[in-house]
């Protein structure tokens, strides 16, 4: 917002002050009094000012790849802290234990790569055996000849079973049909029936509480959130209503199509019933199966023919050797990766910095950060104060006068009488509203901070200069009256009672004064204030009436003033 001087409503209560000191002491005072300041030469200052805060350049957020229990912790907030300095100290005892752990899977893994290569060697002794394998295969084909022919005697018995069971699937198909038909669909269709209703009246009770609870808040009687609420409930009854019509229309299509299933069902029982009957041609597969246990007998003989010509084995072992070995890399990394995270139960400064918060302290317990959803966990957060910025919010109004490159002076609240330097760098291009107050975000770079006090995170105010004239003669903006083009000021002379009016000449406008290009001389003094005593004292009388009859006598605010 832009500084407003308050200097005219100060004076006029010097005024006040000294009036009533005088006309206490019983002395005579004139009817009109002048207050006069003088007209000096200094520097004309023009601005328009923005609340804001201070931040760093960067920051960052110092994490620990490692976890467990944090034993030290040696940085304070606000401490400043120099690349390479120790900032805490983790409980290596879990990490250790990762650390062997890992060594002794590298020594595992390396005894697999060993095992692969002498199982390369037994591989190809193994080969000499697979003859006798498939021999046994060809004893094991004569035993399942004999049980052949054990089936081809007893299957008349198994058809039989087989009739009755396919009988007994069949009657239990007809009965679950007829359920079906009698039972299920029309207690479906009544159910079906009954939701829909029900859904209908949930639906018009939820319509008559909503019209309801709207007239209710048109008379306030209840809050806006009551009649969302009511909305909400009504979009629910009707979503429900909706679902339960849908049921409705669809469950003769849901009914058709079970039916049909039953039916089918009834069907496949009726065909399983006379497939059963046709069982009665097992005899012939009883012969089929033992003329292919005859062939599985030749079959037997030819897998020991292959198995001469079978060397294929030895080079899937060598592969197994090629396995064994990648597994001893990622072995070796894993123990690598554990030996950087033991190595990391030491945590030091990545950077020049500002420790600017904590997150934790000695005694938490974190978790390692090297998993692939870990990001690991944060320390402390550093920040980079080589350079501080402010960021501050200028009103909508205002920030027609701010741009890049303006100068800018801060005082930060925390140490009001430390004037800092200040540059704007950038003015965002979008506006943001918060509490119906439009503002645009600044952002000034301070110059020096070094050689101030000022922090992250402290508030400060800008001050972006639109104006600064050093070296010229000011008066104080009361002091100068314009009318017509013309601008006057009234000097003091030998008489102090009688000022004399002057025409001057004016340049800009500054927060505080208006630059005098002719006119006045350093020096002289014009009147900025003129009091009414007799006016004023009948203010006084009429207080003090008031404060003894209990309220003000009535009359008119004001009376013409005498000169």
């Amino acid at each position: 917002m832009k500084r407003t001087p308050l200097l005219i409503g100060g004076t006029l209560i010097v005024a006040i002050i000294a009036y009533a000191v005088k006309s206490g002491g019983g002395e005579a005072v004139p009817e009109i009094e002048y207050r006069y300041a003088k007209v000096q030469k200094g520097e004309l200052l023009r601005s328009i000012s923005a609340t804001g805060l201070a931040v760093a350049m960067t920051t960052v957020d110092v994490k620990s790849k490692a976890g467990g229990n944090v034993i030290r912790l040696l940085v304070a907030e606000g401490a400043r802290v120099k690349k390479g300095d120790l900032i805490a100290v983790i409980d290596p005892a879990d990490t250790q234990a990762l650390y062997e752990q890992a060594s002794a899977d590298l020594r595992s893994a390396d005894a697999r790569a060993s095992q692969a290569d002498s199982n390369v060697d037994l591989q190809i002794s193994q080969s000499a055996t697979t003859l006798a394998d498939a021999r046994a295969a060809l004893d094991a084909a004569k035993v399942r000849l004999r049980r052949a022919a054990i089936e081809e005697r007893r299957q008349p018995a198994l058809t039989d079973s087989a009739v009755r069971t396919a009988q007994a699937n069949l009657d239990s198909a007809t009965a679950a049909q007829e359920r079906l038909e009698k039972v299920a669909i029309p207690q479906n269709r009544r159910d079906a029936q009954s939701a829909l209703e029900q859904a209908e009246v949930g639906r018009n009770v939820a319509q008559s509480a909503l019209k309801r609870q709207e007239a209710l808040v048109e008379k306030g009687y209840v809050a806006t959130s009551t009649v969302e609420t009511a909305r909400n409930a009504l979009a629910v009854a009707e979503a429900a209503y909706a679902n339960a019509k849908q049921r409705s229309e669809t469950v003769e299509a849901a009914q058709s199509a079970d039916l049909r299933a039953a039916r089918l069902e009834v069907a496949r029982a009726e065909a399983a019933l006379g497939q059963a009957r046709a069982n009665s041609s097992q005899d012939d597969v009883a012969r089929t199966t033992l003329a292919e246990a005859r062939e599985t007998v030749r079959q037997a003989e030819i897998a020991v023919t292959r198995a001469l010509a079978d060397r294929q084995q030895i080079e899937i072992r060598r592969r197994d050797v090629d396995a064994a070995r990648a597994a001893t890399v990622r072995s070796r990394v894993a123990t690598q990766n554990a030996k950087e995270q033991l190595d990391s139960t030491r945590v030091y400064a990545p950077r020049d910095g500002v420790v600017t918060m904590k997150y934790l302290e000695e005694g938490t317990i974190i978790p390692p950060g090297t998993s692939t959803f870990a990001e690991g966990t944060s320390l402390v957060q550093l920040a980079d104060v080589t350079q501080l910025f402010i960021e501050c919010a200028v009103d909508e109004a205002d920030v027609g006068n701010v741009k890049a490159g303006q100068s800018v002076r801060i005082v930060s609240e925390a140490y009001p009488n430390e004037t800092l330097e200040g540059v704007v760098t950038r003015v965002n291009p979008a506006a943001t509203t918060e509490n119906n107050i439009t503002a645009i975000k600044v952002r000034v770079k301070v110059f020096k901070p070094e050689k101030s006090k000022l922090l992250p995170g402290m508030n400060a105010t800008c001050e972006f200069i639109t104006l600064n004239r050093k070296d010229v003669l000011i008066a104080p903006s009361q002091a100068v009256k314009t009318e017509d083009g013309k601008s006057t000021v009234r000097v003091k002379t030998a008489d102090v009672l009688k000022p004399q009016e002057r025409e001057v000449k004016i340049g800009a406008t500054g927060n505080e004064g208006v630059e005098i290009l002719s006119g006045l001389e350093p020096g002289d003094e014009v009147v900025t204030a003129e009091i009414d005593v007799a006016e004023l004292k009948a203010t006084q009388e009429k207080m003090k009436a008031a404060e003894e009859g209990g309220g003000l006598a009535g009359g008119p605010a004001g009376g013409k003033r005498k000169r």
